[in-house]
């Protein structure tokens, strides 16, 4: 470093360096791309790494890259650490550096791990030791500065200011994904308005903001690179994205943002969940339900699909299965940019398989032995009217069945209520097709939303009660191994549709008069036992 003190030098050395380190990543690229030519390479670019990202992937637009970039110093050049080095320039690089750190230390993240440490159980000493710790062994690491080589800091923003102006001036040469990671509260990058700019000029780019986080944004408390992937349908084995066979399980970390995702919902619903034996014994828990798959669960919507995330939660939790859940093409939004402090709906379905309504889902879903979630009654069963809780609006056609026998799928009919428990609803479809240029609103909605002709939708507007309790009760499995019938003969495939039907029927019937009889109905008498018995014992319910 000492021996290229002039400026002219010292410029062509830094110059010489980025391009070596974008040469060492596209050697590695340029292998697996040889060792695997039709799977993706995924690169992780945080900050300068973001620059080094943009032009591997400028000078190889031919390869499969999915780029995702954390705060990339594309911006660095409108950026406040540059304003501030300029004042402080004055002095050693051990100051700009010590101020530069100080500058991008979060201490609402600290808070957060604190907070989230003690949410998990730790008690709060330990959570305002390891608080305490975080923050001292920050302010120490200043000591190692002393160590620093003089001008180090000179040469690395020569660096960055290279990989910047190389980044910017190649970046409409780039053909790849992009998934861009903004903090909102970065201090050193004015990320959040580089994510806008960067979007309008990289034609295949993804935002997810983080509101309240800074720079250093993959050290932080609460982010989860693998999960944004997933829920933003990155994650692929070949040039194009399946959603059946592209999907992989939810991890342990995927099922704590699951879990915060459901946590609120399971407080105020608990579900009580019942399912019936081979010899038709109604128990409580999940023991009915098949070992092995295929599996097709065929139930009823509540409002806007309320039980889905109570129903994928505890069967994952109680027997280890993930429901892959058949839904309406409209719940699978492509998110250019979202704003989030956690995982929503629609991540939730990514996350937990979900896949739209199509033939050729259900199809590859059944042939690779899945358990999928089918509600037959769709959209109009989840967006239904006053006074229809519980009804269901299923099709005549028999599809299902026939494609369940096809690959010798167990049909496991269930039912579930307690909406009305939940909400009041104020109106529905119904009620705005009923005043004047009601359908021209309802037909402009449904053509916002790209829906078919034939379909009219409308989110309905509903108040909260005091939450009751949610009661699902899975049938007794329906074998479709042997039914050559069911695939040849219409008539007999109508009819186990129908039985099928009137099975899910009965079970609500059953469910609606059975809740009756269950003393923690009512939030009330659930959290007084929860509070006296531990917050992860099991409510009780109604004998079956």
């Amino acid at each position: 470093m000492h021996a290229h003190s002039s400026s002219r030098p010292h410029a062509v050395r830094s110059s010489f360096y980025f391009s070596e380190l974008v040469t060492m990543v596209e050697d590695v690229v340029r292998a697996e791309h040889s060792a695997s030519p039709t799977k993706p390479i995924y690169i992780l670019g945080n900050s300068f790494g973001g620059c080094i990202a943009l032009a591997v992937a400028a000078r190889n637009p031919g390869t499969d890259l999915v780029l995702v970039l954390v705060n990339p110093a594309t911006s660095f050049e409108r950026s406040r650490i540059k304003t501030l080095l300029s004042v402080f320039s004055p002095l050693s690089d051990r100051a700009c550096i010590a101020a530069a750190a100080l500058l991008n230390y979060n201490i609402h993240n600290e808070v957060n791990m604190a907070l989230s440490m003690m949410k998990s159980g730790r008690h709060p000493f330990e959570a305002l030791s390891r608080l305490t710790s975080n923050m001292s062994s920050s302010l120490k690491h200043s000591k190692m500065l002393d160590k620093l080589p003089k001008d180090t800091l000179k040469w690395k923003i020569k660096l960055i200011k290279q990989a910047a102006s190389y980044a910017n001036s190649h970046i409409q040469s780039v053909t790849a994904e992009v998934l861009l990671l903004t903090s909102c509260a970065d201090r050193l990058l004015p990320s959040k308005s580089e994510a806008n700019r960067l979007q309008k000029k990289l034609p295949k780019c993804r935002v997810f903001f983080f509101e309240k986080h800074g720079h250093s944004l993959l050290l932080e408390h609460g982010v989860h690179v693998s999960s944004i992937i997933k829920c933003s349908s990155l994650y692929r084995h070949s040039r194009r994205y399946h959603r059946v066979h592209d999907y992989i399980p939810p991890s342990a970390t995927d099922m704590k943002e699951a879990d915060k995702i459901s946590r609120g919902t399971m407080l105020k619903t608990c579900p009580a969940m019942y399912s019936t034996m081979e010899d038709g014994a109604v128990v409580r828990g999940l023991a009915g339900l098949p070992e092995e798959g295929p599996v097709l669960l065929v139930g009823n919507h509540m409002l806007m699909g309320t039980e889905i995330i109570p129903l994928g939660a505890e069967l994952m939790r109680r027997r280890k299965v993930v429901v892959r859940g058949v839904a309406h093409p409209l719940l699978f939004p492509r998110k250019a940019r979202t704003r989030s402090q956690g995982h929503d709906l629609f991540d939730f379905l990514n996350l937990w398989g979900g896949v739209p309504m199509t033939y050729r889902c259900m199809y590859e879903l059944l042939a690779a032995g899945e358990f999928v979630l089918l509600y037959p009654g769709g959209y109009r069963e989840a967006l239904h009217c006053k006074g229809e809780e519980h009804r269901l609006f299923w099709p005549d056609q028999a599809e299902f069945v026939r494609m369940a026998a096809q690959f010798d799928a167990t049909i496991v009919p269930f039912g579930v209520v307690g909406e009305d428990d939940l909400v009041n609803l104020l109106w529905t479809f119904d009620d705005i097709r009923s005043v004047p240029f009601g359908r021209k609103l309802l037909r402009g909605y449904s053509n916002h939303l790209k829906l078919r002709d034939t379909q009219e939708v409308i989110f309905p507007g509903a108040v909260p009660k005091i939450p009751g309790r949610f009661y699902y009760r899975f049938g007794k499995p329906i074998p479709t191994r042997g039914r050559q019938d069911v695939l040849t003969d219409r008539r007999a495939a109508t009819e186990l549709y129908f039985d099928v039907k009137s099975e899910v029927e009965e079970i609500i019937a059953y469910l609606l008069e059975k809740r009756e009889e269950d003393r923690y109905r009512s939030i009330l008498p659930r959290l007084l036992h929860r509070a006296v018995r531990g917050s992860k014992t099991e409510v009780p319910a109604f004998n079956p």
